[in-house]
């Protein structure tokens, strides 16, 4: 997924807009930015705190100094450098840009959360399982082996590096909510087992829901 299958249609802000304009506009969609785009070309992001110190809420946009930071993604970027940008630059917005630097719309983190839950398998069923080791021993072709000698599917790996020990952290979510058999192959090949996290079955969660309710009736 590219940067421009995110893109969502936000208003914009122009250097004649007063502030309170575009407090408006930000308390409106929940954002604490938005892009300053003149004759279609992005030129700043202008800040929800910028506009909160002004004295007058009236003042034009166009009195504002603007930092030098124009955070933005090309058209073509993957989903992966939004998500960095975000992060580096603590947004809530990230303008979408082409190479002649025309304004295309923005990405917001919602939108952003969602691609992700959907490369992550976040909505599909089954259970969770997170090995530590260090980065030389990982070999995804011998964890996918192991896993596939129980019948389990990796929906999705992820990995992640402990900046204090320096150790690996695989995460992998998978089609089965019943990891024993799994979680005991990967201890006999020598895999720290970190945590697991099992999902019950709808019918199961129904079930104690039930019985809870039942419980609280007779007393």
């Amino acid at each position: 997924m590219i940067a421009r299958d995110l893109i969502s249609t936000v208003p914009i802000l122009h250097p004649m807009d007063a502030g309170v304009k575009a407090l408006r506009l930000m308390n409106e969609y929940h954002l604490t930015q938005l892009p300053m785009v003149v004759e279609n070309k992005y030129v700043a992001m202008v800040e929800e705190d910028q506009i909160m110190d002004l004295e007058d809420p009236e003042t034009l946009l166009t009195s504002l100094e603007l930092n030098g930071t124009r955070p933005a993604v090309m058209e073509q970027a993957h989903l992966f450098e939004a998500l960095k940008l975000f992060h580096q630059f603590k947004l809530s917005a990230l303008p979408v840009i082409s190479k002649e630097n025309e304004y295309l719309g923005i990405i917001t983190k919602d939108n952003l959360l969602a691609a992700l839950a959907q490369y992550n398998a976040v909505k599909e069923v089954g259970g969770v399982l997170a090995l530590e080791m260090d980065a030389r021993d990982y070999s995804l072709s011998e964890i996918a082996r192991i896993a596939e000698s129980n019948d389990v599917t990796l929906l999705s790996v992820n990995t992640l590096t402990d900046a204090t020990t320096g150790k690996l952290e695989v995460l992998l979510k998978t089609n089965r909510q019943e990891l024993h058999a799994l979680v005991a192959t990967f201890e006999r090949f020598n895999y720290f087992i970190k945590y697991v996290l099992s999902e019950e079955p709808e019918e199961e969660i129904l079930k104690k829901n039930y019985d809870l309710l039942m419980n609280y009736i007779s007393m």
